[in-house]
């Protein structure tokens, strides 16, 4: 996924929305879902700069209002390997998610926590190691409901210093379905 794949999911999101007018909001409640991820990484001190890679991510939430909710979500960051260096990461985060409902589009903010976990590798630094940390997270969604049935695209975002030594920006871009138990 990239930037243009990305505007045109929110496009045809917005397009399925004005095709179905007689579909009305999902209801607050307890909801999952699963999606794919691009996730890329800008590392200060790595050789090559910038890591890329796909995965998944596994959604649990409840929306008590037509304008709160909160999060909890599974990412698989991926890994990567380029020119003796490789990356594999997850996180953990926990979010709570400000909507603004217009008819059956949701556009939302999220703020909350990440709890990242990366194994960095790098033969130009010569070092192999674990690392894992907290960080504040944000971003920015738009998602379509039919009923139960829910369709969404976002970007998150996070800084982490693995290994107090290589500061990273770490960005994703995802598409997802949920379910909300009505």
């Amino acid at each position: 996924m990239n930037m243009k794949f990305a505007a045109a999911t929110v496009l045809g999101l917005l397009s399925l929305a004005a095709l179905a007018p007689a579909a009305s909001a999902a209801d607050n409640g307890f909801y999952l879902g699963a999606g794919i991820t691009d996730t890329k990484f800008d590392i200060d001190g790595l050789g090559s700069g910038s890591l890329d890679d796909n995965g998944f991510k596994v959604i649990g939430g409840f929306r008590p209002l037509n304008w709160l909710a909160f999060e909890a979500n599974y990412l698989d960051l991926g890994g990567e390997e380029a020119n003796g260096d490789s990356l594999d990461a997850s996180a953990i985060t926990l979010s709570g998610l400000v909507l603004a409902e217009i008819g059956i589009v949701d556009i939302y903010g999220r703020v909350g926590v990440a709890k990242w976990d990366a194994d960095v590798s790098s033969n130009a630094l010569n070092f192999s190691d674990s690392d894992d940390g907290w960080e504040p997270t944000y971003g920015v969604g738009i998602g379509v409901h039919f009923g139960s049935i829910g369709v969404r695209a976002e970007y998150e975002r996070f800084e982490a210093e693995f290994f107090d030594a290589l500061d990273t920006d770490v960005s994703t871009v995802s598409l997802s379905v949920t379910y909300t138990f009505l």
